[in-house]
């Protein structure tokens, strides 16, 4: 015990006799506010085997205002890949974008969180509506981030974010007998442990995991493995050969979370695992980022294949095309590629991008139009 007994003990009573009495966002405002966007559906290959989906929904702070409100916001998405054919029955793997799990942390929380304007104070408030279980976890917790207050939230959430994250993308892998990339989130060390997400006392980590189609979550997890400049901040690092690949009706998948799919490396690694199918749910923001001038690797010395005219020149977009995954996938053996991205405004957080598409080791090119509020649906038939 890192403390005093008498300091523990006034801990102990603090968490027993604070008490916030929380609040849901009422129905009527969770139906008003989450967001009705027009859904934009691409398919490409003319394949009879089966189908592999990225799907990038639109999404704002109330579709993760309870559990019900986000299956709602996903299952939208899954019932029109549904109704337009491109989804077939134990044949179809569906790709989600990363992160889009992580804010499970709000879930069934206080409406007075939903009310504020940006993360920050919806933070702070999520911290005041908890405060005994935050002192208690700040104090008692192992911790091994230099921003202890980041993990403190994340930490005291696990339980109830791991357990609607598996709730959720059970569900719907039941439902539409489809297997699903359930994009990432943020845990402390999770394991599956006799068929459940168990997050345990370890560091906080961006994890990735595979929903098979009759809602078995699989035992194998993929752990991102370059983590960004800000997320070095409170995250830990995965080890580049611990990451799975999957078995799938589809062929052998490996998954890249997000930055991963920059580095040589991992392609190396992906290479030995002779997978056919590559997963990588993205996120990047502000809203203007994909028109941003790019400034090199993020957190990392920039590998060795990198033109140095390209940093502070070319765009974000244009430097994910040329460094990610349609730039470094050109094996004809690996028959498709998705590479989707989180959209949507999480309070005053916007985030950007559009999917990268990759048949038989070539670039399919993305026909979308940018539109306010816009979903996406792509499709390659394998």
């Amino acid at each position: 015990m890192r403390f005093p007994v008498s300091f523990s003990v006034f801990v102990t009573i603090t968490v027993f006799t604070i008490h916030c009495q929380k609040q849901m966002v009422p129905q009527e405002d969770i139906s008003r506010s989450v967001p009705n966007p027009k859904i934009y559906i691409q398919k490409e290959g003319m394949g009879k085997r089966g189908s592999f989906v990225g799907i990038e929904p639109y999404l704002n702070k109330y579709s993760y205002a309870t559990e019900d409100s986000f299956y709602l916001a996903l299952n939208d998405y899954f019932r029109m890949a549904k109704d337009n054919e491109l989804l077939f029955v134990d044949r179809s793997i569906v790709v989600l974008p990363e992160y889009i799990g992580t804010w499970l942390v709000v879930t069934a929380e206080d409406k007075s969180i939903f009310a504020t304007n940006t993360i920050q104070e919806g933070m702070e408030v999520l911290v005041k509506k908890n405060l005994g279980s935050f002192l208690w976890h700040y104090f008692f917790s192992s911790s091994y981030s230099s921003d202890t207050l980041k993990e403190t939230l994340f930490r005291m959430k696990a339980w109830q974010m791991s357990d609607r994250y598996q709730s959720v993308f059970a569900r719907l892998a039941r439902e539409y007998r489809v297997s699903i990339v359930a994009g990432s989130i943020v845990l402390p060390h999770p394991k599956v442990i006799e068929g459940k997400i168990t997050p345990t006392d370890g560091p906080l980590e961006n994890v990735s995991f595979y929903f098979h189609s009759d809602g078995r979550v699989d035992d194998k997890i993929v752990r991102k493995l370059f983590p960004i400049t800000d997320e070095k901040e409170f995250l830990k690092e995965g080890k580049l050969d611990e990451n799975p690949t999957y078995q799938t009706p589809l062929g052998k998948l490996y998954t890249m979370v997000c930055a991963d799919s920059w580095f040589p490396e991992v392609y190396q690694e992906f290479k030995k695992t002779e997978s056919e199918l590559l997963a990588v749910p993205s996120f990047v923001s502000p809203a203007d980022a994909w028109t941003t001038k790019w400034q090199g690797y993020n957190g990392y010395a920039n590998p060795n294949d990198v033109d140095p005219k390209d940093i502070g020149t070319i765009s974000e977009r244009s430097a994910w095309k040329k460094y990610a995954m349609n730039g470094r996938l050109k094996d004809p053996k690996v028959k498709a590629g998705i590479n989707v991205f989180f959209r949507g405004e999480i309070w005053d957080l916007a985030a950007s991008g559009d999917a990268f598409l990759s048949l038989s080791g070539k670039s399919v090119f993305n026909l979308v139009k940018e539109e306010k509020n816009q979903g996406r649906i792509y499709a390659l038939n394998l």
